[in-house]
This record gives C-alpha cells, sequence and structure tokens, in this order.
C-alpha cells in the first residue's frame, strides 16, 4: 500500500460564534464514522477581532487502511501548516487568517470559503472606508489552493432559513474532496434531527451552487416578504404601499438597496417616514439619468438612509432593550437556559444630547439657560450604569424608547432634519452644473457618524465643506468634484483635524 493510501484525511474548519461550527464538524466527523472511518475532532477557541473565532480540525482514517496495515493510526490534534487537505472558512478574513497561517497549499488543499464579511474591529474603527479589500483576499486563495470554492454561502443559508454551517457542508459535498457521495452527506444532516428541513434546503442550494448551477432564490425581492422581519403592527398595507412605490419609482438596480432603506426606518420610525425618505429621493431621481447608471440616486438611497435613521437617545434604548440583543448576548456568553443574564450599559449622555431629547421649544430653552445645563450636567456628569434585564433597568430605557411616537417634535429631529433638507437642496442645484460634483456632495453625509465629541468633529468638517459647496454655487465655476473629494479624504483621515485644515487652508 503506497504512502499516500495510509494518510488520513486532514479537515481544517474557521468559524466564529453562532456560525455553527461545531455543528458542522459533528457532521463531518458523523459522515465520516457511518461510511467507514476513524475520525477524531478537535477544538482551539479563540478570541479573534468579533464574537470569538474557534479552528475546529478533523482527522479520517479508513478503516479498511487500517485493517491491510494491522496498525492503528495516530490521528493529530491541531493543523500543521503544509498538511491540510481540506480548508473551510466560515469568513473571508478568517479564509485569509488560514492563508497567512500556511495552511493552505496549492498542491493539495481544497479551500471552501464564504465571501460574506463580519468586519473586524480596526475595519470599524476607521473614520472612512477601513475595509480589507475582499477581492484580494479571493484572489490570492485561488492562486494559493489546489482548489477554491468561495461564493456568499452565509446569505444562501439565510434565503433558506438556515445558518451558514449547512451552506459549507453543501460545498464541501460538491467539491467532492471527500470520498462520500451526496446522498451520504444528506444522511449526517438527517441523522442530526434538528432544523432537518431548513438544513437540507440550504445544502442542496450550496451544492448546486458548488457544482456550478444556479440555485432558485428562496425569497423574491419584490414580494412581501421582504417585510418579514418588521413588527406586525407596520406589515400588511403599510408595507404592500411601500413596496408598491420602490417598484413604481425606482429604477431595478437599485431597488434591493432601497427596500432595505425602507426596512430600517419603517423600523426606526413608522410607514410615513419611509415614504418621506421615498418622497426625497424622487425628488432627486427626476434629475438623474440612465446615462449614468444612477450613481447619483444610488449613493442618495444609502446616505439619506443613514442620516435619516440618526442614532438619538431614543433610539440606542430602544436598541438596548430589544429581545433578539438580549438572545444574542445569551449566545456569546454560552449561558445555559437556567443561568441568568445581566448585561450592565454604561450610559454616559453630554448635556446636548439630553436637551435635543425634549421638545424643540425646552430644549432650546435648556441650552440657554444657564441654570439648567447646570442642573442637566450635575445629573449626568459621572455617566450611569443600568442592568437592562433588570425589571429598574429596564423600565427606564423602555420609557425613553417610548418617546419614539414624539421624535418628529424634539430638538435633534429639527435640527437633522433642516440639515437634511439643505444638504439635498445644494446637490439639486449641483446636479443640474455638474455630476460628478453633485454624488461628491451626496458622499459627504458619510462625515456624520458616531456619538458625543466624534460626532460634533464630523459635523464640523461636513459643515465646513458644504460651506466650501456654496461658495462654488455661487461662483458660477466648473466642477468642485475633485476639491470636495480631497477635504472628505482629509476629514476621513483621523481623529486629528490637522490635515483637513491643512487642506481647507489652501483655497483661502
Amino acid at each position: 500500500m503506497s504512502e499516500q493510501a495510509v494518510k488520513p484525511i486532514t479537515i481544517a474548519i474557521s468559524a466564529m460564534g453562532g456560525q455553527g461550527g461545531g455543528v458542522l464538524s459533528n457532521w463531518i466527523r458523523d459522515l465520516a464514522e457511518t461510511n467507514g472511518y476513524v475520525a477524531q475532532s478537535t477544538s482551539v477557541p479563540g478570541v479573534a477581532q468579533r464574537t470569538g473565532a474557534t479552528i475546529y480540525y478533523l482527522e479520517l482514517f479508513s478503516q479498511s487502511a487500517m485493517a491491510q496495515t494491522n496498525q492503528e493510526p495516530v490521528l493529530a490534534m491541531t493543523p500543521v501548516p503544509g498538511d491540510v487537505d481540506v480548508l473551510i472558512a466560515a469568513e473571508l478574513v478568517e479564509a485569509g487568517r488560514a492563508l497567512q497561517r500556511g495552511f493552505v497549499s496549492p498542491d493539495r488543499t481544497t479551500l471552501i470559503a464564504t465571501t460574506h464579511r463580519s468586519y473586524t474591529v480596526s475595519e470599524r474603527q476607521q473614520k472612512g472606508n477601513g475595509l480589507v479589500d475582499s477581492d484580494k483576499i479571493v484572489a490570492i486563495a485561488e492562486q494559493q489552493s489546489k482548489r477554491l470554492i468561495a461564493f456568499d454561502m452565509n446569505q444562501l443559508a439565510i434565503e433558506n432559513h438556515s445558518v451558514i454551517s449547512s451552506a459549507l457542508f453543501g460545498a464541501l459535498a460538491a467539491s467532492e474532496a471527500l470520498p462520500f457521495n451526496k446522498a451520504q452527506f444528506e444522511a449526517a444532516i438527517e441523522a442530526g434531527g434538528v432544523a432537518v428541513a431548513s438544513s437540507l434546503a440550504a445544502f442542496n442550494a450550496a451544492y448546486q451552487k458548488g457544482q456550478g448551477e444556479e440555485p432558485q432564490s428562496a425569497t423574491n425581492v419584490g414580494d412581501d416578504q421582504v417585510f418579514s422581519d418588521l413588527p406586525e403592527q407596520v406589515k400588511s398595507e403599510s408595507a404592500k404601499v411601500l413596496l408598491q412605490r420602490v417598484c413604481d419609482d425606482v429604477p431595478e438596480g437599485s431597488r434591493t438597496l432601497v427596500f432595505e432603506a425602507v426596512k430600517q426606518l419603517v423600523d426606526y420610525q413608522d410607514p410615513q417616514y419611509a415614504h418621506q425618505y421615498l418622497d426625497r429621493l424622487k425628488e432627486v431621481l427626476e434629475l438623474d439619468s440612465s446615462a449614468k447608471d444612477y450613481m447619483l440616486s444610488n449613493e442618495l438611497a444609502k446616505q439619506l438612509a443613514l442620516w435619516m435613521a440618526f442614532q438619538d437617545t431614543i433610539r440606542v434604548a430602544e436598541q438596548k432593550i430589544r429581545a433578539d440583543r438580549f438572545e444574542k448576548i445569551r449566545r456569546e456568553v454560552k449561558a445555559s437556559d437556567e443561568q441568568m443574564v445581566y448585561p450592565v450599559e454604561f450610559l454616559h449622555p453630554r448635556v446636548e444630547e439630553i436637551c435635543d431629547s425634549m421638545p424643540k421649544a425646552l430644549g432650546e430653552w435648556a441650552l440657554n439657560n444657564r441654570m439648567a445645563r447646570a442642573c442637566i450636567s450635575a445629573l449626568f456628569s459621572h455617566g450611569r450604569k443600568l442592568q437592562s434585564a433588570k425589571l429598574s433597568g429596564f423600565l427606564q430605557l423602555y420609557m425613553l424608547a417610548s418617546f419614539k411616537s414624539g421624535r418628529r417634535k424634539t430638538l435633534r429631529y429639527f435640527h437633522e432634519n433642516n440639515h437634511i433638507e439643505a444638504w439635498l437642496d445644494r446637490i439639486k442645484q449641483a446636479v443640474a452644473r455638474d455630476y460628478d460634483t453633485a454624488v461628491e456632495i451626496a458622499q459627504c453625509q458619510n462625515l456624520i457618524k458616531g456619538y458625543s465629541d466624534t460626532h460634533a468633529r464630523g459635523y464640523e468638517n461636513f459643515n465646513a465643506i458644504m460651506d466650501e459647496v456654496d461658495t462654488w454655487l455661487a461662483s458660477g465655476e466648473g466642477s468642485c468634484a475633485a476639491r470636495i473629494a480631497k477635504l472628505r479624504k482629509a476629514a476621513l483621515s483621523g481623529e486629528d483635524r490637522s490635515a483637513f485644515e491643512a487642506e481647507l487652508a489652501l483655497a483661502s
């Protein structure tokens, strides 16, 4: 018997918390043991940039090879660089990390990777676009692996009401890297006995995709199911009217983005607020051009939705007491059904944020009254810790979240709405003169982000650029796109405003 025949099949899985990496490992182990192989599986949990990544490692050894050699195999506990036959990554950057660690070999390794992303802390903390280039990871993976199977397996799982482990298992079956047929893979899922129907649906969709076929999507973007995750009180007729407006008013290539924006704004406020979003977007769509592939409208659809869903104290309180958040926290800390989990929320709002949550007249008075400001500052100067899962903390957050119906009367809404209207007016004026400048003005919204001092600095930079735009609009000069782009890039370069101020000074 050749040396290759007596070597084990080695499989490494890199998955984050909640992705079913343990279930996937168990399926592979059960698949092997049911079909004439000895299987050993281990897992090494780690603390990665998001919810914690775990490396699962399996070695499979043929029982027939054991009989012929009359020896029991010694199986390893962890993967070794250059000695992995199959590498499965449940997130694209995890595939990149496996490549860095040498677990993928061009003469040996079949790499199965989803292309969806769960962004790392280092990516999220950048003021501008700090995202890793996914295309580069895929290109390197193609060069360094013997065979690469890569597509968005997470989306495929979601469409089939399952989790990504089912889709990864389907892609593994499609790769034919293991000596088992499709029916044997399916039998392993059925033997598990948990969520069998949805797991098999995601498995088969990924199998088809891995085989080069196009699986039929389980959802239709033009169907009422787009709003299936919204509260009951905003479904039915109101959802149908919004869906019909999107279909009637928005170009086909932009509808998916606008659908998602409308869903978020209904959840943020109510259906009427989503209609206001569509009204604003339609005004710009009427000025846009299909010759430009509606680039301005696509950018505005995203940036306007983000701005209209601004994070005020009402929204923060609402998000902190949602049932799915408590469930997610329980999963992350791996709490059993009998254990109680009490998240501690640290809240430290500034005086301005407290006043912004008040009705406009009262908020303006409190901001401009020295005694009122001093009282508010004394109450909140040291911040507060609330246990949101206990009745007292929950009720305080619940009461604040209940002010949602009155958000349109708050000082914060008044200011944000005025800024939005002025921004949209500049865009509409600019598109008639220079399309690229209008696009750049739309992109400036991404300067406004974060909380407290970060949010204030973002607004300061945004307003400085809008002053430049107003000067350009009044001057009658040509394109201002390059100038705005440089200022925006400088503003996003870091918390220190020195680069932005230096760039701003060039025009003076």
